[in-house]
């Protein structure tokens, strides 16, 4: 009995432990330091190289997208390639830099060229409809009819298995 409890507690303290860190770790890559003296309110090392190769990642996009023309700008096949080009010079320029990515500056570029050159591109495909009534409930009332069966199950086990001493 005493073997179990401290088992318990150790597990506890373990995933107590790992969920703290992990924790720590997320807000340590996902929030910069706040500093009032940079333009944009975050400290990055080499910020300013940082900004101005993020502007030239952006600036090139812009660039491609302009020759492509904007009758393609909507399909997909064409302006993937463009798009990895964009997404993979943000994260070599932070790689480079020591910074974390994706980052707000990063962040805001991707947006900025959704805002821009995507805005206005709709799905070509058929809208996705429910399924027949039936296929859905079948989907519904499965699971529902497995849980009764599941608790019985529990219980049965339970009150069968002999006690461990």
């Amino acid at each position: 009995m005493e073997r179990r409890i401290v088992c318990t507690l150790t597990s506890t303290l373990c995933l107590f432990t790992w969920a703290l860190g992990s924790l720590a770790a997320v807000e340590n890559v996902t929030q910069p330091t706040v500093n009032v003296s940079h333009p944009t309110g975050y400290y990055y090392p080499n910020a300013l190289t940082y900004d101005e190769d993020v502007y030239i990642c952006w600036s090139h996009f812009g660039y491609l997208m302009f020759h492509l023309g904007q009758e393609h700008w909507c399909n997909w096949k064409r302006t993937v390639r463009l798009y990895a080009y964009l997404q993979e010079c943000l994260e070599t320029t932070a790689e480079n830099r020591s910074i974390a990515f994706p980052n707000e500056l990063a962040h805001h570029v991707i947006l900025r060229v959704h805002m821009d050159y995507f805005k206005n591109c709709s799905l070509l495909s058929e809208e996705l409809m429910d399924p027949p009534d039936n296929i859905l409930f079948g989907l519904i009332f499965a699971p529902i009819c497995l849980i009764p069966f599941l608790v019985t199950l529990v219980v049965y086990k339970s009150n069968t298995s002999k006690p461990q001493t």
